[in-house]
C-alpha cells in the first residue's frame, strides 16, 4: 500500500503536543508534533507523519482544530 508523508499546521485549543501525538499515533509512523506558535488560548502545532490514509488523519485533526499549510507527498519510507 502507498504511504504518504504529511506536513501541516494544526491550530488547536486545549491541546498539547503529547495529546495530539497520542491521538494520531495509531494512524501512522515517524510522527512529530511541535508547538510552533502560541496565542492567548490556543497554539499552532507543526505536525509531520507518514500514513497510508491521509483522510483519516485530517478527519481526526479537524475535530481537534483548524488545519492549515498542508503538504502531502508520496513517502519513500
Amino acid at each position: 500500500m502507498m504511504k504518504f508523508a504529511l506536513e501541516f499546521i494544526l491550530h488547536a485549543r486545549g491541546s498539547s503536543p503529547a495529546s495530539i501525538k497520542s491521538a494520531l499515533a495509531e494512524f501512522g509512523s515517524n510522527l512529530t508534533v511541535a508547538e510552533c506558535q502560541k496565542h492567548a488560548e490556543s497554539c499552532n502545532y507543526q505536525v509531520e507523519m507518514v500514513t497510508e490514509d491521509p483522510t483519516l488523519v485530517f478527519d481526526l485533526c479537524s475535530q481537534l482544530g483548524r488545519i492549515r499549510s498542508v503538504k502531502v507527498h508520496e513517502s519513500a519510507k
